[in-house]
């Protein structure tokens, strides 16, 4: 690992409420350019055109990976150091990739701002959960445009990767993603958290931390990429004595340590 990009201050939020942020990961100048290879994609696939504000829906999903050399020179080397501090550097398939793209143009706007009760869950619609999973690894969030308070940024509940661990262990055959949803939801959630930041900067989310888009009342579109990062293997969870585990199976094992706090804001939500 060429640099430590994370402090011990970021390592011990990530631990305990389940992100850690990378601050201009990429410059602004790469954003813009990643942006207009998204623009014209809406275009080709919705007829959504960024000089037309008429053209715009209250949000819309790129569903794919986008390949364009623009877009794919925003995951740098500085945030796949951030990625191998928490994971492990030889533990991380090593991926380089923006996927998912959730573009925020005014979802809830004609309402009260809030924080959504409903939309929770957790990535990987895909695989069956378990515990010590290599699916997922981390949840990447990065910010392509500015994203202001209000402006439609991720709702994170901090402190939520805790129970969906504990609920996980308990089903060691595996859950698929809506039973899991449905057990750590049995639970009020709380603590929630609005992803804000520059474009460039890139969150880096544990795998079991509860998320849901917020509402936009502020701001140009929002666009952000949700992409994974991978692991090689299972995590190793219950290791010989004096085994190293990664900071990601750290964070696993403290949870199943320590019985959580109900937050003090905490609320009955579904996905």
């Amino acid at each position: 690992m060429r640099t430590r990009v994370l402090g011990p201050e970021e390592i011990e939020r990530f631990m305990d409420s389940g992100y850690a942020t990378v601050r201009q990961a990429f410059t602004a100048r790469q954003a813009a350019a990643a942006c207009e290879c998204v623009w014209r994609r809406m275009e080709q696939k919705a007829g959504i055109r960024r000089s037309d504000p008429s053209t715009w829906p209250e949000r819309y999903d790129i569903a794919e990976h986008l390949r364009n050399a623009e877009v794919l020179e925003c995951f740098t080397d500085r945030l796949a150091d951030a990625i191998g501090q928490l994971v492990g550097e030889h533990n991380w398939r090593g991926e380089r990739r923006w996927g998912f793209w959730p573009v925020n143009f005014s979802f809830g706007r004609s309402r009260p701002y809030d924080f959504p009760a409903t939309s929770w869950h957790i990535d990987g619609n895909w695989f069956r959960h378990t515990v010590d999973s290599p699916k997922q690894g981390l949840l990447v969030i990065g910010l392509f445009t500015d994203v202001e308070p209000r402006g439609g940024g991720t709702i994170l509940s901090l402190g939520s990767h805790k129970r969906t661990a504990r609920v996980l262990a308990a089903h060691p055959e595996g859950m698929d993603h809506r039973d899991l949803f449905r057990e750590v939801l049995s639970v009020p959630i709380g603590d929630f958290y609005e992803v804000t930041g520059s474009a460039g900067d890139v969150v880096l989310a544990h795998p079991f931390l509860f998320h849901t888009k917020g509402m936009k009342h502020r701001g140009a579109p929002r666009i952000i990429s949700n992409t994974e990062a991978g692991l090689r293997r299972p995590m190793t969870l219950a290791g010989a004595p004096g085994d190293e585990y990664t900071i990601l199976e750290q964070s696993i094992r403290r949870a199943l340590r320590e019985e959580p706090a109900v937050p003090s804001d905490a609320r009955s939500c579904r996905f």
